[in-house]
């Protein structure tokens, strides 16, 4: 006879905190993307599912979002208010967004209290090579 007793450990799945289904990204905005930041080149990877590797799920209603928001402030400061961090940072909340009729999408932290100005915006565009004045392809962050 096996028995595992495990004590004392905190899960966050993405499930127990409002999320349900997965986000799907448009398919202009992904692939590999470089920028630069602070004189270094940095690497974007945006999958159908993902955004640098965080899973990205659809947002809730404005109704569901206050239940989860008020049962994760509950929870955090159960667990020394380290937990709202995690979850913030382990899954994204995403929302199709438009810009002159191009597909992008809109990513923010899970249940974030500032909804308003607590995420991204991204939007795949064509740009002029400044060196041949050819059209290439590029993600916009607004």
């Amino acid at each position: 006879m096996l028995a595992i007793i495990v004590m004392g450990q905190n899960r966050v799945d993405a499930a127990s905190w409002g999320a349900k289904n997965l986000f799907t990204t448009p398919k202009e905005t992904r692939g590999t993307w470089y920028y630069k930041q602070e004189g270094k080149i940095k690497k974007l990877k945006i999958t159908t599912h993902t955004f640098n590797k965080i899973k990205l799920y659809k947002m809730l209603s404005s109704n569901q979002a206050i239940k989860w928001t008020k049962k994760l402030a509950k929870t955090d400061k159960k667990s020394g208010y380290k937990l709202a961090q995690k979850v913030g940072t382990s899954q994204y909340e995403a929302t199709d967004f438009k810009f002159y009729k191009t597909a992008g999408f809109a990513a923010n932290g899970w249940l974030s209290s500032d909804r308003a100005d607590s995420g991204h915006t991204y939007v795949a565009i064509k740009k002029k090579d400044k060196s041949n004045n050819d059209k290439v392809d590029a993600l916009r962050r607004l």
